[in-house]
């Protein structure tokens, strides 16, 4: 699919790609002119080489290696800064992944789902596992979205359905006030924002309908009931009869 979340990372990837190679290139052209330029004014001249007119010449490139070392400074801060980004990421994503196994040692086990306190608003077990289900699926966008590898237009489609759902509304109406005040970045905050934006144009899905009461079989003890009724209207029957 061409919006997709494998597709928007290769984007990504090509332009991170593509500037480096447009840097690199930058800096290979510059000295390489600077180096071959007074040849060309040699050429230009139609003279032959005279190295000490040349070397006068030379000393007028001050501002040629001034702006050379300008992009080389650039590149290798860029560089720096990429490399930056991608470790801080890859820190991310580990920790993300310890969260990911904490959480599904909760949903396998109530003993350590109790552990996380008043995490939940419901005693249901059912809900409890589905609230934290609910919970890793934010934290996936979540990281898709600080990698780039999903649009806003995506994560407005797919949360527009998750959270019109029961469950993804009960989650986002627990956890809202406390991811918009914890959020530690402007671009996990714009994530929050737009979940939040989301969450208050769905509507408030309806309470399921109570399912109606089992019936209860009939005791031994009522039955016995009936048949005694029976018996004694039958013998007032005779009796009233022999009278």
């Amino acid at each position: 699919m061409r919006g997709g979340p494998l597709f928007n990372r290769l984007a990504g990837g090509g332009r991170r790609f593509l500037l480096l190679a447009l840097l690199f290139l930058l800096v290979l052209a510059v000295p390489g002119f600077v180096v071959i330029s007074p040849l060309f004014l040699t050429l230009l001249n139609d003279q032959d080489a005279d190295w000490n007119r040349l070397s006068d010449i030379g000393q007028t490139y001050g501002a040629a290696s001034a702006v050379l070392a300008v992009f080389a400074l650039m590149g290798v801060t860029a560089s720096l800064i990429l490399q930056a980004r991608e470790a801080k990421a890859g820190r991310e994503q580990t920790l993300r992944a310890l969260h990911t196994d904490l959480m599904r040692m909760a949903m396998d086990d109530p003993l350590y789902r109790a552990c996380w306190g008043t995490f939940f608003t419901s005693q249901d077990a059912d809900e409890q596992r589905a609230h934290m289900y609910v919970n890793m699926i934010v934290n996936h966008w979540l990281m898709m979205w600080e990698l780039r590898a999903i649009t806003e237009a995506h994560l407005r489609s797919v949360a527009s359905v998750v959270l019109a759902g029961p469950t993804g509304w009960r989650f986002w109406t627990d956890a809202r006030r406390r991811r918009l005040v914890s959020a530690g970045t402007r671009r996990e905050r714009r994530f929050n924002r737009i979940l939040d934006e989301v969450y208050r144009t769905v509507p408030v899905p309806a309470a399921p309908l109570p399912e109606p009461p089992a019936r209860r079989p009939v005791r031994g003890w009522l039955l016995l009931l009936a048949l005694l009724a029976v018996r004694r209207r039958r013998a007032f029957r005779a009796r009233s009869g022999g009278g």
